[in-house]
């Protein structure tokens, strides 16, 4: 029985995640799920996509990811099943919520669009697949269905891919990078990864945020800074984030998920 890695932006306030894990547990009732996230920001298929593929680096061999962020029209685009290098299956939309972590896994070894009705909950609801199509395809994929006989086999360069957001080296070593989320301690998630920053921990930065300029420092952690203090510190994704010790970046800098920042060394530094 292989364990289910349960990831969606379904929020725990309703009944739509539990709902998804009754129909589960009805299938395959001795399965595990592992509740990898439910607080993917509502409707955000690059923050999930980008949240999936990092899961995927702690998750069981042999999982079955069942992933829904979904926010297109379920009539137009394709449900799909998809096994990977690595053995596991992921189990979503084809709106490119899928593959960055197929690649992660190794890369796609064979893909079904998921049309055979014998594998879902019916009457299939157009506004709820995570519960009709997605879950239960995924419950028996998790007690050992073929593949093949979820549907019609689908050629893995046709899925849909995305444009994560990307950085842009700038004059002087700075870069410019864009905010991709803002976590729940108001830390700015930037869309840059630690080692493009390339420079020693201590180093004082110059942050441009809207007209402003401001002085951080780059940390390693944030136990080597004063509370209060602005930095850009890698996260557990190694990940740069513009973060305040102690306190909430987002709040006190007025920042949004899309904004631009600017971080270059400082003045001091490069003399």
């Amino acid at each position: 029985m292989r364990p289910i890695c349960f990831i969606s932006d379904y929020g725990l306030t309703d009944v739509l995640v539990g709902t998804c894990k009754g129909v589960i547990m009805s299938i395959a009732p001795r399965t595990t799920i592992i509740d990898v996230i439910h607080s993917v920001p509502e409707f955000d298929v690059i923050r999930g996509a980008e949240t999936l593929r990092h899961a995927t680096r702690y998750m069981p061999e042999d999982a079955v990811y069942l992933a829904i962020v979904d926010p297109g029209d379920k009539t137009e685009r394709r449900a799909l099943a998809a096994e990977v290098q690595s053995g596991a299956y992921l189990v979503g939309p084809d709106n490119g919520l899928l593959l960055p972590a197929a690649e992660a896994l190794g890369g796609i070894a064979r893909v079904v669009h998921l049309t055979n009705p014998q594998y879902h909950v019916q009457p299939v609801s157009n506004a709820f697949h995570g519960r009709d199509v997605f879950s239960p395809v995924a419950a028996h994929l998790a007690r050992g269905a073929d593949l093949d006989d979820l549907g019609e086999g689908v050629v893995p360069t046709s899925m849909t891919s995305l444009e994560f957001p990307g950085f842009l080296q700038e004059p002087g070593g700075g870069i410019a990078a864009e905010i991709i989320n803002i976590d729940r301690f108001g830390n700015a998630r930037l869309s840059v990864m630690q080692e493009v920053l390339n420079l020693r921990y201590g180093t004082s930065l110059e942050i441009g945020v809207r007209d402003e300029v401001l002085e951080a420092r780059y940390v390693e952690t944030f136990g080597t800074a004063e509370d209060g203090d602005l930095v850009v510190v890698p996260d557990s994704h190694w990940r740069l984030s513009l973060a305040v010790n102690k306190g909430n970046a987002a709040r006190a800098l007025l920042l949004s998920p899309g904004d631009e920042i600017r971080l270059r060394p400082s003045a001091k530094t490069i003399r």
